[in-house]
């Protein structure tokens, strides 16, 4: 028969599998501890259920949702500064990154892609990293959506190579 619980009581329960799951879907300790206190607040305010069975999945709702509204905030900060703005675009870290063990995506592509040509490069920003729709990158470039992918695959696949010819010289 289940039992009815305040809800701090489980939310202290179910922290240790919360906490797990905020860490998977964030991967940044700092973020998953700034979030966690949001997705607390939130399943404390809320009218969750009582019972300890349910009550885990509902907060993990909560954390997709409150992940949810992070990373479209982060997004919209970093497509809404000039690729030319190199500072600024370095202090917006990508969500999934450990800042002692990753390099921004920026200076990975700059890195890799030296002596590439400058308009594939400005490519591969825009779409990965501004996160521009390739809908409208082929519209711009006057290119079909097919042909548009094409080039895309081309530029991932000569960073690959890249890639790989620097791990094993």
């Amino acid at each position: 028969m289940p039992t009815n619980h305040p809800p701090g009581v489980l939310l202290i329960d179910c922290m240790p599998r919360l906490r797990a799951f905020v860490r998977r879907l964030v991967g940044d300790r700092e973020t998953e501890e700034e979030l966690l206190q949001e997705i607390s607040l939130r399943a404390l305010a809320g009218e969750g259920p009582g019972d300890e069975e349910f009550f885990l999945a509902w907060s993990c709702g909560i954390a997709r949702h409150v992940i949810g509204i992070e990373w479209r905030r982060r997004r919209r900060a970093r497509a809404e500064l000039p690729i030319e703005d190199e500072g600024l675009a370095d202090e917006l870290c990508d969500p999934m990154a450990f800042p002692d063990t990753c390099v921004a995506a920026r200076e990975s592509l700059l890195h890799a892609m030296n002596d590439l040509d400058p308009d594939g490069l400005d490519l591969l920003i825009r779409r990965y990293i501004l996160g521009k729709a390739g809908k409208d990158l082929a519209e711009e470039m006057e290119l079909s959506p097919a042909a548009l992918r094409m080039r895309l695959m081309r530029l991932r696949t000569t960073l690959k190579a890249r890639r790989d010819d620097s791990e094993n010289p």
